[in-house]
């Protein structure tokens, strides 16, 4: 029975990588909706979707197929649906110019429903929704309240039969948001039942960029990388896309081959083999057959410029999901892939550096060398683990592939914003605080969804329990007292989210941590954990990240006994910071023992550590002196990353064992060689985890989830996809 179960496991394995393969190979289908009702004249008064519409025109992959759809009080089918070439990109740019402002509602519920045109699981394409509005749903003449009994029947006819229909076929919808004036509950919504990316350009000038995050999304784009307006073309790759934004100054753009040969647009005109469209703020250049070695672009340095590419060599990046939740790990694969296949020569891999690095939606970056010549995966693929994300916006995730013969670069976008909000009450009166969590629309499934608290008291015992939904109230409610005595009480909430449309998912905020006796709340926020004290200094209801007061500053120092000195911040150690299910003990120590035995062990400790860590440097320099031409490309060169840096809870920092922070440098080899055969012969992988993998920390899996699959089976009789049998508290 064992052997036949083992059998079973490895069929169904293939079968499932054959499937993915699939899947990965299938061309894309984009359709492109936007929105032309009147406010559109205030939100882009430069009519800048125009432009717009003609970049994604232009990046679209020939043999894939696209469609435009318009709407106001009706929808329009302004460029059909069809492959993607020479003519259709014509007929598209052409009809980009019909785009107006002049309609009186907001029919986006209909556009929705009108472009599922041909769409369906079996179509032989990946299918995804590119939608841009300002608005919200508004199809009521009397005025455009979105609460009345019109508009809110459209809202239900969206989530209930237009939606599930885009998930049947497995369809992604990307949402833009252009300002603050769109139903911005609405477009998350859209995006998360589908797995799509909810985007928000707060002026005008932002919808090129967000176009383009939401198309990197759509069509993943191979790329070399960019840097000080240098790429690296090898002879592998058989077209390249530059596309460049011109600033302010007028500047014209020109591009200069490896030979010193000058294209702009007027020399573009007469070669059969370069494409150039300029257009209202960007030249966007293809080359057929580019000539091989380092190019140049005499332009303007800006962020956003790319150059995309096609060639057989391609670097894929899986794993990474457009939207992220609090504590939820993301499992990267990374691999280079020639001809559909997956790169193993270790040959090629030892001279090839994968990096990555993450920007947070407050700008900081993170970096790590993820590969090691001496250490290569078996397979070909490079795993990598972020957790512990928790600052809501935008994360900008960069992979860069830089080998001896050839540059890959793939950069996705992903958004972490929470559906619900944890909240905390203070009643020092009556030494008590009120901790709910509220959903933050009407996109959540109240029935459906669970709330886990895990209680840590001071006397080292530990409770786990489902949060109570109060329906007057609309929220769930943890009502915390003191009952296990006076100290801290430190609250982990596990959210086991259903939406309106069925899709769950899973969340861990950060920590909860309270002090009591309760006398006040301390008002200042803190950026580091609180340092451990014998007595309380003052009465506190923290997070990890901040903490709220109630009483002036000089009222929380008279709280303060004289006799105690205030501690200095401790600066964390990230790396014991982000291991978040480890269960830390407090030791006090033994008055019995010297302190000068502690020290001796301390120094002790610290040599040891100091001559191993010396002699992994010298034998990883002494390895990799030999291959000094390898090198990683000045834009991640990040200097050196401290806790001042990378904040404690808002994303990796990357201290994990085996680790290297990516140096100062140069820029990425010019010289593109022949040397490497990248054509070799490759074993199949599975890109994503094998299913049913152990992914909990430290032994402590109370409020892990099951696979999404496992938590959709719900019960029949009582509507609860969490049953007793499915239950993951019950759950090893």
């Amino acid at each position: 029975m064992r052997l036949t179960g083992v059998i079973l496991s490895l069929l169904l394995f293939v079968a499932n990588q054959a499937t993915a393969a699939e899947q990965n190979t299938q061309p894309g289908d984009v359709r492109i909706i936007i929105d032309i009702s009147g406010s559109m004249k205030d939100t882009d008064p430069q009519n800048l979707r125009r432009p717009a519409l003609n970049l994604l025109v232009e990046l679209l992959p020939d043999n894939s197929r696209a469609g435009v759809w318009t709407f106001g009080r009706y929808v329009n089918m302004l460029v059909p649906l069809d492959t993607v070439n020479a003519s259709w990109r014509r007929n598209a740019k052409a009809k980009s110019s019909e785009i107006n402002s002049a309609g009186l509602n907001t029919n986006l519920v209909d556009a929705l429903d009108k472009a599922l045109w041909q769409m369906a699981p079996d179509s032989g394409y990946q299918h995804t929704v590119i939608l841009l509005t300002d608005g919200r749903i508004d199809m009521d003449k009397s005025g455009g309240d979105p609460t009345t009994k019109v508009n809110s029947a459209e809202r239900q006819r969206l989530i209930k039969e237009v939606l599930p229909k885009y998930i049947e076929a497995g369809a992604k919808i990307h949402t833009l948001a252009l300002s603050n004036a769109a139903d911005l509950e609405t477009l998350q919504q859209i995006a998360m039942e589908t797995d799509g990316l909810f985007l928000q350009a707060n002026t005008a000038d932002d919808l090129m960029p967000a176009f383009l995050k939401a198309f990197d999304r759509a069509v993943p784009a191979e790329q070399v990388p960019l840097t000080n307006n240098h790429f690296d073309i090898d002879s592998s790759i058989e077209e390249f896309t530059a596309l460049i934004f011109r600033g302010t100054s007028g500047r014209e753009t020109q591009l200069i081959s490896p030979s010193g040969a000058v294209i702009n647009q007027a020399v573009a005109d007469n070669q059969d083999n370069v494409r150039w469209h300029h257009d209202l703020n960007f030249d966007l250049i293809t080359v057929s057959g580019p000539e091989a070695g380092e190019w140049s672009v005499d332009a303007d340095v800006d962020p956003d410029n790319r150059v995309q590419i096609l060639s057989d060599l391609k670097l894929s990046v899986s794993g990474v999901p457009a939207n992220l939740f609090s504590g939820a790990p993301i499992d990267m694969n990374i691999a280079l892939v020639n001809e559909g296949e997956v790169v193993t020569e270790p040959a090629v891999l030892q001279l090839t550096d994968i990096s990555m690095q993450v920007t947070a939606p407050d700008g900081r970056t993170g970096s790590k060398l993820l590969s090691d010549p001496e250490n290569l995966p078996p397979e070909g693929v490079f795993r990598e683990t972020m957790s512990r994300l928790s600052m809501p916006g935008e994360y900008r995730i960069e992979v860069n592939a830089i080998g001896r013969t050839f540059q890959r670069r793939q950069v996705l976008t992903a958004v972490l914003a929470e559906p619900l909000k944890v909240e905390t009450e203070p009643f020092p009166d009556q030494q008590r605080v009120l901790i709910t969590v509220t959903s933050q629309g009407d996109s959540i499934d109240t029935g459906l969804s669970r709330i886990i608290a895990k209680i840590a008291s001071p006397d080292g015992s530990s409770v786990i329990q489902n949060m109570e939904y109060s329906a007057p109230d609309q929220k769930w409610v943890l009502d915390l007292t003191n009952e296990k005595g006076d100290g801290r009480y430190e609250i982990t909430i596990n959210i086991r989210g259903v939406s309106q449309g069925g899709k769950t998912f899973k969340s861990k905020p950060e920590a909860i941590v309270v002090d009591f006796p309760l006398q006040g709340v301390v008002t200042a926020p803190i950026d580091v954990a609180p340092p451990i004290q014998t007595e309380p200094m003052a009465p506190v209801v923290e997070t990890e990240n901040e903490v709220e007061a109630q009483l002036p500053p000089e009222e929380v120092d008279a709280q303060v006994p004289p006799q105690l000195p205030i501690p200095e911040p401790v600066v964390p150690d990230l790396a014991d910071k982000y291991a978040e299910q480890t269960e830390v003990e407090v030791v006090e120590e033994d008055e019995g023992i010297a302190w000068w035995i502690y020290l001796l062990l301390g120094i002790t400790n610290l040599a040891i550590v100091g001559g191993a860590g010396y002699w992994w440097f010298s034998r990883k320099k002494a390895g990799s002196a030999s291959e000094a031409e390898r090198a990683v490309p000045a834009n991640l060169d990040l200097g050196e990353l401290d806790d001042a840096d990378l904040e404690a809870g808002d994303f990796d920092d990357f201290e994990t064992d085996g680790e290297e922070e990516i140096p100062a440098g140069g820029r990425a080899p010019t010289s593109m060689g022949s040397d490497t055969n990248i054509n070799v012969a490759v074993d199949d992988f599975a890109i994503d985890p094998e299913e049913g993998a152990d992914n909990t920390e430290d032994g402590d899996d109370w409020g892990e989830f099951d696979a999404e699959d496992e938590l959709k089976k719900a019960d029949d009789d009582d509507k609860d996809p969490f049953g007793d049998d499915d239950d993951p508290l019950n759950k090893g």
